[in-house]
């Protein structure tokens, strides 16, 4: 079979897997994560590990099956530092970047936090693992850490600097008779048989090395090898060890030196080099079925196969006859994640940014696109978008729905068909109706959000510019909106179409709300106006299902009840009587207003009316739909949540998921509620169904009018549950109205609005 041959079965395989392990259950998470840049492999006994800088996965060879790692399946954490995997005690052990250690075997996590919690000054980073007599021996920022696996606790700590100092270890490896630690000060050896560890003055300096900063140690063929670099970290030298000393025998850019296989792999800036014991090398790769061969890892398995990881293709296995890419669906974009924008059941993912000065974050130009299932970037082949970065916000036409629109800070607005950018339009070809920024001889257009209203006309927010909105009509002609009344426009970024008043209300990195009324009049509105909390900025804006206005600000969140008078005054530019008022909440005997201790970052409203509030660094809320109950609170510490500051938030209409961006990538938390339909489907439908044995968890049934009341009978005609669905979709836990869990039948869903009309049916098989 041929190498593209090998490649294809895999994917169209691995696509099956995908499709099975796409329906989340209710309560839970999944992660969307980027597993393409692995820069770390770690061959085992039941497959292969690899760590990306999105996260952890495991090949397993044998069923040719991929499973993805993360907090969502119960690791500790997010952002893999290292790894090692030990064969004599089948423990893999993960390092993350903040310090965090698992511990894993047999599918089972046990969580060392020691050096995380730890009040240590200075670098806690974990460099590098290896495994002798049971025990993990961690290089880390200050010393070297020993872990007694079985024990699953720390069994000491090595403090091997001057005098007992800290001192950066990146590199420990054991010979037949020393340990042996690549320093800050050094490389430096201490006996096996040496048990005090501990006493720094025990480690003796190895001084035929002097000058030389050590970075990787490998033993390979009974010999100790040296990687390292006497000025430019990039240029390092590989010395061997013998009986006479040590002796250098290669040199230049390496970016790993694994031993493995009865081979010393080398990886280089764009190949990867193997070698025997007899130091003649054996082969070297520089591509693959996909191109270059831009690889971080790569070590020899002791089938004298490879195992690399790769820049932007995850894992790839190097055989005799052939290459097979192993790499798990997930959005090709690293941790960024800017804006989310639902379309039926599809999620769109802008992964660009922009800094608090107003200027580029320089991310690649993209819109990322799934399904729950797949994910897919732009073609970008015709280069339209090469010159250009990042993709901001982006809505789909609502008349023609094969056509996205996207603003790119800085360069204009993206007209996108078929996965592919059609026309980029700037000042030159919308009859001047986007107004560039110009500055000390530069133009830009700093495009910061797009929106659709109801008629299918586009609307455009054009920062510092004084025509800071435009519009394309959905005859195709566009206009620009002088905005000079309004005075400097910031760095605008949120765009809200009022769907009950037909206006446009948009704000960006300052304390002020904008509104205009798509023609010509025009007002501001002060977010502390009908407060009775002032606060400094407006991060958030978001109109609910019956038209109130949501404001995040740096101190809570305000709604605005009375919209429809925004151009009371006229509507010139002037200050509008508009109100952003605080909701007072209980807290015991106390009255506070709703999280005036939060910054808010994102608000999206779901099915039910409800709110789920991102915060800078409080995590996740889900609020009541008046916002008067707090119903959930995930934060890092007590959910899947990878970070407690959230970036954006959106929800998919179809099946009630919550998308999270996080500071640390995308997510997804599976919520009870759903977009309710105007009449129902003509098939509604359950999950799961049937209800196999053993299963205890939420039914979902969806199809609904809104709010729906919800009987649910046995095949006898009696009532066992009755609920109200939340938007489209009600909930069940297979128990009747007194608790008890429902007996083996079929059971008959019943649904219709507040006035017996818009009826739906089902059943549920429940099988035990």
């Amino acid at each position: 079979m041929s190498k593209k041959c090998i490649l294809c079965v895999f994917i169209f395989h691995f696509s099956l897997v995908l499709s099975a392990e796409a329906q989340t259950a209710i309560g839970h998470w999944r992660d969307c994560l980027d597993y393409s840049k692995v820069f770390h492999v770690e061959p085992a006994t039941d497959g292969v590990y690899a760590a990306s800088r999105g996260g952890l996965f495991h090949f397993d060879p044998d069923d040719r099956t991929l499973t993805m790692m993360s907090k969502a399946t119960g690791l500790s954490d997010v952002g893999v530092a290292t790894m090692a995997y030990d064969r004599q005690t089948r423990y893999l052990v993960v390092a993350y970047n903040n310090s965090n250690i698992d511990l894993i075997q047999d599918g089972r996590v046990f969580n060392i936090s020691d050096i995380k919690r730890s009040d240590i000054g200075g670098d806690k980073s974990v460099y590098r693992i290896r495994f002798r007599g049971g025990n993990a021996y961690l290089a880390t920022g200050f010393g070297i850490v020993v872990v007694d696996l079985a024990r699953h606790e720390i069994k000491e700590t090595c403090y091997i600097g001057t005098g007992g100092a800290y001192t950066t270890v990146h590199d420990i490896a054991f010979t037949s008779d020393s340990i042996y630690a690549a320093t800050g000060e050094g490389v430096k050896h201490i006996a096996l048989s040496e048990r005090h560890l501990t006493i720094s003055d025990r480690w003796q300096l190895e001084p035929r090395l002097g000058g030389i900063t050590a970075t990787m140690l490998e033993v390979f063929g009974g010999r100790l090898y040296v990687a390292g670099y006497t000025s430019d970290p990039e240029d390092l030298t590989l010395y061997r060890k013998t009986d006479t000393g040590y002796h250098a025998w290669n040199q230049g850019a390496i970016i790993s030196m694994r031993a493995g296989g009865g081979r010393l792999t080398l990886t280089r800036d764009s190949s990867v080099v193997r070698y025997d014991t007899a130091l003649q090398r054996t082969d070297s790769l520089t591509t693959f079925a996909w191109g270059s061969l831009t690889c971080y890892d790569a070590v020899s398995a002791s089938d004298g196969s490879l195992w690399a990881g790769h820049g932007w293709s995850g894992l790839i296995h190097f055989t005799a006859s052939g290459e097979e890419v192993c790499l798990p669906e997930g959005p090709f974009s690293g941790d960024y994640v800017y804006s989310l924008t639902p379309f039926n059941y599809r999620m769109l993912v802008c992964p660009g940014g922009h800094n608090s000065f107003f200027g580029n974050s320089y991310l690649p130009s993209n819109l990322l696109t799934t399904n729950g299932r797949s994910w897919k970037s732009l073609d970008l082949s015709n280069g339209l978008l090469s010159s250009t970065s990042d993709l901001l916000s982006a809505e789909v036409n609502p008349n023609d729905t094969n056509e996205i629109v996207a603003a790119l800070w800085g360069y204009g607005v993206a007209s996108i068909r078929d996965n592919k950018v059609q026309t980029l339009y700037d000042h030159d070809n919308t009859g001047g109706a986007l107004v560039p920024f110009v500055s000390g001889g530069i133009s830009t257009l700093r495009t910061g959000a797009v929106t659709f209203d109801g008629n299918g006309n586009l609307w455009v927010l054009n920062s510092h510019s004084s025509y800071a909105l435009a519009s394309r009509s959905a005859s195709g002609g566009w206009k620009g909106y002088s905005t000079s009344r309004l005075a400097d426009m910031p760095s605008l970024d949120k765009l809200v179409w009022d769907s009950i008043n037909n206006y446009l209300w948009f704000c960006g990195r300052s304390n002020i709300i904008y509104v205009h009324d798509g023609v010509s009049r025009m007002a501001k509105v002060n977010p502390n106006n009908g407060s009775k909390l002032s606060t400094d900025n407006v991060t958030a804006l978001v109109q609910d299902r019956t038209g109130n206005l949501w404001v995040g600000t740096n101190k809570g969140i305000k709604v605005i009840y009375d919209a429809s008078k925004a151009f009371q005054y006229g509507g010139a530019g002037e200050m509008s009587p508009v109100t952003c008022s605080n909701i007072t909440i209980t807290n015991g005997e106390f009255y506070e207003y709703l999280m005036a201790y939060e910054s808010i970052t994102a608000i999206a409203v779901d099915g039910a009316n409800r709110k789920w509030v991102g915060t800078a660094a409080g995590g996740l809320y889900l609020i009541s739909a008046n916002g008067m109950e707090q119903l959930e609170h995930f934060t890092a510490e007590n959910s899947p949540l990878f970070s407690n500051k959230i970036v954006t938030l959106a929800i998919q209409p179809r099946t009630g998921e919550v998308y999270i961006g996080t500071e640390q990538g995308l997510q997804v938390y599976r919520s009870t509620a759903t977009y309710a339909i105007g009449t129902p489907l003509e098939n509604i439908y359950a999950f799961p169904n049937p209800v196999r044995p053993g299963y205890d968890g939420p039914i979902a049934i969806k199809g609904f009018v809104r709010d729906a009341m919800v009987h649910i009978t046995d095949a006898s005609g009696h009532t066992v549950f009755s609920t109200q669905a939340l938007g489209g979709q009600a909930i069940w836990n297979g128990r009747t109205v007194n608790g008890e869990r429902v007996a083996a039948g079929v059971y008959y869903v019943f649904a219709a609005d507040s006035e017996g009309g818009n009826c739906s049916v089902t059943k549920i098989l429940v099988v035990r």
